[in-house]
């Protein structure tokens, strides 16, 4: 004949409980017993944190030479800019900085020889470690340590570290378009002074301002001509009554024509030149003006972005800066000895409803 195993319900299982109350609340003591023994002989762990805002990733020298009044320079960084952050705090890199910085492989006891001593470094770092964004898009870095001085320390050096590596990423773009600038800039300061090498050579043979000379040399050669044609009238007249008039009439007329004839030669070379030369002044001074322009443009360029090679900001809007705490947080004696203690009960009870079910 088959043995009839018993259904447990709730009313069965109240009764094996009750039934064995005695014995269930004695393993119970024993177990939260057990667990104040541990919560005692666990070591203790300190946590010390710091919180920071990230700024936006603005230019400095947009944001402090431009004429946003510095807004660009002390506005927060975005949702999105928080989360590259976040990222930036996972970094191998990162971490070997901290572990290097405070020796953590000693400080955590992992042997040189054992295998694989920088991932265990690395891995015992991150579970002391707590990196999370707060609702109000601020960063906080929380750090458990058996030292809460090397708690506090290690907080506010990964804030530091992060703020060096932000710092040399950007400074690392930066140079490469320095490095385009500075290029493009010598380029187009030999133009403009290749250019200004022409117009010196220009303004070396008598061409050196257009319209003032055009005006002067003009104004000149009207002159001269209407004073030669004037005199070679005036001669023609004398020739025809020149029996009637003194000689000395006569010889002073000859005297201006030539003076009128001297004149006009003498400014026949300049204005030839001027004339030959003219064109490519005004090409020059032309071409001259739009690159000295266009060389302005890129010398305010060039000089932001040296700004932005050489000078640094801050990376981060300290709101608290990690100290050492006083009192430790790890583990939480009441909660390791309910614990314990709740697991004992629920095992003493399993155990008496399997030993019930049993018979």
């Amino acid at each position: 004949m088959e043995k009839v195993i018993p259904q447990l319900n709730l009313l069965s299982i109240s009764n094996i409980i009750i039934k064995n109350r005695k014995h269930i609340a004695m393993i119970s003591l024993i177990g939260l017993v057990i667990g104040l023994i541990i919560s005692f002989l666990i070591t203790p762990k300190y946590e010390a944190y710091t919180v920071f805002y990230t700024p936006a990733n603005n230019s400095i020298s947009k944001s402090v030479l431009g004429e946003s009044n510095l807004e660009d320079f002390m506005e927060f960084g975005s949702e999105e800019q928080t989360d590259q952050v976040l990222e930036m705090l996972q970094a191998d890199e990162l971490k070997d900085k901290v572990i290097q910085k405070f020796n953590l492989r000693a400080h955590y006891d992992i042997k040189a020889d054992e295998k694989y001593p920088q991932t265990k470094v690395r891995e015992q770092l991150a579970s002391n470690t707590k990196i999370n964004r707060t609702d109000y898009l601020a960063i906080k870095i929380a750090v458990k340590d058996e030292d809460p001085k090397m708690a506090a320390a290690i907080a506010n050096y990964i804030s530091f570290a992060l703020d060096s590596m932000r710092t040399l990423m950007q400074q690392a773009r930066a140079k490469q378009a320095f490095d385009i600038l500075d290029f493009q800039y010598q380029k187009k300061q030999k133009q403009v002074d290749s250019i200004l090498a022409q117009l010196s050579s220009i303004r070396a043979q008598g061409v050196f301002d257009y319209e003032a000379q055009s005006e002067v040399l003009s104004e000149a050669i009207i002159k001269a001509e209407t004073q030669l044609k004037a005199e070679e009238a005036r001669l023609k007249v004398y020739d025809a009554y020149r029996k009637d008039l003194p000689d000395t009439t006569y010889i002073k007329a000859k005297g201006r024509l030539e003076a009128a004839r001297a004149t006009l030669k003498s400014l026949q070379p300049t204005v030839s030149t001027f004339s030959k030369l003219s064109g490519k002044y005004l090409d020059y001074e032309a071409v001259y003006e739009k690159e000295k322009e266009a060389l302005t443009n890129l010398q305010l360029r060039y000089e932001n972005a040296e700004v932005d090679l050489k000078k640094s900001a801050a990376q981060k809007f300290i709101v608290d800066k990690a100290s050492v705490p006083e009192k430790s947080t790890y583990p939480n004696k009441l909660l390791v000895m309910l614990s314990i203690g709740l697991s004992a009960f629920l095992l003493a009870c399993l155990g008496f409803l399997a030993k019930e079910n049993s018979n």
